[in-house]
């Protein structure tokens, strides 16, 4: 789960596999010759998540949804764990870039089991390189490789930043966005093909903190999820 802090003490809480949606949005409006399936990827990212963000664990530290960023790496691997068994129905490349994703996302960790998870999804990964290099060669060499996984962490951050709430210009990866208003955002340099992409990022806005498991679970399910606008124009 992903949160952004409100003033007086709620939250808007973005499921990771609506923060993923988001990112997939922005890549449909990307300014490159992005594959169908680079961009389907890019919006099941997050596909990992769905189970446990549907109905968040309670943090007592926050009183809050439990944000990804508390996970313990026992709980951090039973999530991503599954990232190939998730991603596979969506195509040998799609379930490349997604891999690719989880790899770099996790080579920093030293815990053992992460370790032994990233070791796995890295081998997939290297099979699924060596399949559709004999299909589409050039398409998949190193450079196109590591040109895919850098856009892709970019995207991933851009969605990051605008699930957080840009409140002050703050760099998401090579660009800059900086906030004019509650829902409109600057982007420099500008990426997109259009001149304004005009998209949504669905949230639910929890009032505050609350005491127990079972009073999250109740002010879950009274606030349902919202489309809120989102706006990026040219910086």
């Amino acid at each position: 789960m992903i949160l952004q802090g409100l003033p007086g003490g709620g939250a808007l809480a973005v499921a990771q596999p609506d923060h993923a949606a988001l990112a997939g949005r922005l890549a449909e409006a990307w300014d490159d010759a992005l594959t169908p399936a680079f961009r389907t990827a890019v919006a099941h990212h997050d596909d990992v998540w769905l189970v446990r963000d549907a109905m968040p664990p309670w943090s007592p530290a926050t009183g809050l949804p439990e944000s990804f960023l508390e996970l313990s790496h026992t709980e951090r691997r039973t999530v991503w764990e599954r990232a190939s068994e998730l991603a596979g129905p969506l195509g040998a490349e799609a379930e490349l870039w997604i891999l690719r994703h989880a790899v770099r996302l996790h080579a920093h960790f030293d815990e053992a089991g992460l370790k032994a998870m990233t070791a796995q999804l890295a081998d997939r990964a290297a099979t699924l390189v060596e399949e559709l290099r004999e299909e589409h060669g050039p398409r998949f060499d190193d450079t196109a490789l590591a040109r895919g996984t850098a856009l892709f962490a970019l995207l991933d951050t851009i969605a990051l930043r605008l699930s957080l709430g840009v409140r002050e210009p703050v760099a998401a990866g090579v660009l800059t966005l900086r906030p004019v208003s509650d829902d409109r955002v600057e982007v420099a340099p500008w990426p997109f093909t259009g001149e304004r992409v005009e998209t949504h990022l669905m949230a639910r806005t929890l009032p505050g903190q609350v005491e127990s498991r079972e009073a999250l679970d109740a002010a879950w399910a009274a606030t349902p999820a919202e489309a809120r606008p989102v706006v990026l124009v040219r910086g």
